[in-house]
């Protein structure tokens, strides 16, 4: 096994050296090689986003895409309004940051199966007034945004933010912050008992899991032009990121982003392989991962072994 020194050093030039290829990956690959990836760093940041809800604190957030399409949406709304890109998307962050504080003391109120169906009520009632409310959404037809082509630059602000998405859930998972969230997902009321105050944990983990997904949102909102109700608050763009993170290992650091990139590529292949049946067998092949490997992908002993032979502690992965 090698020492947490020499780890650390391997962990930093590992870092170094993936930023480095994917800062050159835009002079190499086609476009469309470049528009994969940037939806690949749009479910990465949603997935380990949600994660700091749904894994570290235990609590399923089927209603975390709301603060991604609201984050979406108020941006192009205020571009529409003249506001140049950048400012347009800090103020729809601030917006969606004000929103998850508003519901977060009478959502996280609720437990367990209420919680996620209350969740799920959430974003269904974001659809339906991002359809209703058409003098401001534009309706069932979508808003746009001022045209231009933004691929390059959007995927390098996609990847700074699932980049730091990834960084904010490693210190939360390191810190007191995290040591809370983990006492709640245990059991709530020995926490409560033991001094921790709940609510308030439990209120900051929605408000802070929703920056990176209104972030993304506002970011994918610029890249797109063009955004619709169904497009940032329907059924996939809702589920999906929860499904990797759970299948890649949900309460874990690795595990979203693991989730991400194996379901990613799957989905690739069967979309141009099978372009008839690729959901159904997309479907197939994650109820059959989810059978063999109940705890998701990193507590697999398989995984687990392959990272012990790579001389990886696994302390990330429990």
């Amino acid at each position: 096994m090698m020492t947490s020194a020499r780890q650390g050093v391997l962990f930093l030039i590992g870092i170094a050296v993936v930023g480095a290829i994917l800062a050159l990956l835009p002079a190499i690959v086609v476009s469309y090689g470049l528009v994969w990836l940037f939806l690949v760093a749009v479910y990465l940041t949603l997935a380990v986003s949600y994660d700091i809800v749904g894994g570290t604190m235990g609590y399923m957030n089927l209603g975390h895409a709301s603060f991604f399409g609201l984050g979406g949406y108020a941006t192009a709304i205020l571009m529409n309004q003249g506001l140049p890109f950048l400012v347009a998307l800090a103020l729809a962050v601030l917006v969606t940051v004000l929103f998850a504080a508003l519901i977060s003391y009478p959502f996280t109120r609720l437990t367990g199966a209420y919680f996620a169906l209350g969740t799920f009520g959430l974003i269904s009632l974001m659809n339906v007034l991002a359809h209703n409310l058409r003098d401001l959404t534009g309706g069932s037809g979508g808003i746009s945004t001022p045209p231009g082509d933004h691929t390059v630059a959007a995927y390098y602000l996609a990847m700074a933010a699932a980049g730091g998405t990834i960084a904010l859930s490693g210190l939360i998972a390191r810190s007191q912050f995290g040591l809370a969230l983990r006492s709640i997902r245990e059991d709530a009321d020995v926490a409560r008992t033991m001094g921790v105050p709940v609510d308030f944990y439990k209120c900051s983990a929605l408000v802070v899991s929703s920056v990176p997904a209104a972030l993304i949102g506002g970011i994918y909102a610029w890249k797109a032009t063009y955004i619709s109700p169904s497009s940032v608050f329907g059924l996939e763009i809702a589920l999906s990121p929860i499904v990797m993170a759970m299948l890649g290992g949900s309460g874990t650091l690795p595990g979203p982003i693991v989730g991400v990139i194996f379901l990613t590529i799957v989905q690739e292949l069967l979309w141009t392989r099978i372009p008839y049946l690729h959901l159904a067998m997309y479907g197939a092949i994650m109820v059959i991962v989810g059978l063999l490997m109940p705890g998701g992908i990193v507590r697999s002993q398989w995984f687990r072994g392959l990272t012990r032979r790579m001389g990886i502690r696994s302390r990330w992965m429990d």
